[in-house]
């Protein structure tokens, strides 16, 4: 249950297309998709590798113990196999407009219309049913967070975040990335990855970053959320379902969890991955650099 957290937020920047806050950090000045797997490629290996690790050794005990439930076997529909296929078209369209460097959100949102309306005209549908399950209280709290930052940022709070990452590049390259990376990824904590990511895509154009620096913001955008529950979209909606889905009306079949049981287990996963993959992007520019 925490590795389908964890890994949401430890695999991130695996792809342009893997976290929204990507778009939201990059936004017009994403890099090709090439340039993203020789910047990240290590990065995401390392941090999704030391996630594994901590998970494995943090639940050792119940990991242990036997599972005892039944699970019906059963075969995918017709509908289930159309929308397999439609999820992997969805995939092919966003991994071209990534290496075309086009905007990432319009294809998204026209595949996943298409996609709805023609599974719901094949099994004749009402494709208001699925529009009931949409989270909406979930979509507003972002619009909510989003509109917090353009507020922000009206006072002149950019001006303060460039000092701060002027202050971290004056300390060289790794310790700057370091500090910047682990800065970023506890504010997450704070504010959401989303809006943060945007305060953090504006300070870095402000400021004209480039190269480590960049990479270390996007990774404690990406990564720091696995601190606690109110750092990222994917954790909130993770919540949202295990409290939907919780299996019981007895107390001990509920699978809610608070946030200080999830606290226990990032205060240990995220700075132990978030150290990994800072220290692998320090390595890849070192090597990048000799060459």
């Amino acid at each position: 249950m925490f590795v389908c957290a964890l890994i949401a937020n430890a695999a991130s920047f695996v792809l342009p297309i893997s976290n929204p806050a990507n778009l939201v950090v990059f936004h017009t000045g994403m890099p090709a998709l090439g340039s993203w797997l020789a910047d990240f490629g290590v990065p995401s290996l390392l941090s999704i590798m030391v996630t594994f690790i901590v998970m494995r050794i943090f639940f050792r005990d119940e990991l242990c113990k036997n599972i005892e439930c039944e699970v019906e076997d059963a075969k995918l529909s017709g509908n289930g196999k159309l929308v397999l296929a439609g999820l992997a078209l969805m995939i092919a369209v966003l991994l071209t407009a990534s290496a075309m460097k086009k905007d990432l959100g319009l294809p998204t949102c026209l595949a996943a219309l298409v996609i709805t309306a023609v599974v719901s005209f094949k099994s004749k549908s009402n494709p208001m049913t699925l529009a009931r399950e949409i989270s909406w209280g979930t979509l507003l709290l972002v619009a909510g967070l989003f509109i917090m930052v353009d507020a922000v940022e009206s006072q002149g709070a950019l001006k303060l975040t460039q000092q701060w990452l002027d202050w971290a590049a004056h300390l060289g390259q790794s310790a700057g990335a370091l500090v910047a990376g682990f800065a970023v990824a506890i504010a997450n904590n704070i504010v959401n990855n989303l809006p943060l990511g945007l305060i953090a895509g504006s300070t870095i154009r402000a400021a004209h970053a480039k190269g480590l620096m960049v990479n270390a913001v996007l990774i404690g955008v990406d990564l720091g959320p696995n601190l606690s529950v109110t750092g990222s979209l994917a954790t909130i909606l993770w919540l949202l379902a295990l409290r939907k889905d919780s299996g019981g009306d007895a107390e001990g079949d509920k699978l809610d969890v608070s946030f200080w049981k999830f606290l226990k287990v990032g205060v240990v996963a995220m700075p132990a991955a978030l150290f990994a993959a800072l220290g692998g992007a320090i390595l890849m520019q070192m090597l990048v650099g000799q060459h």
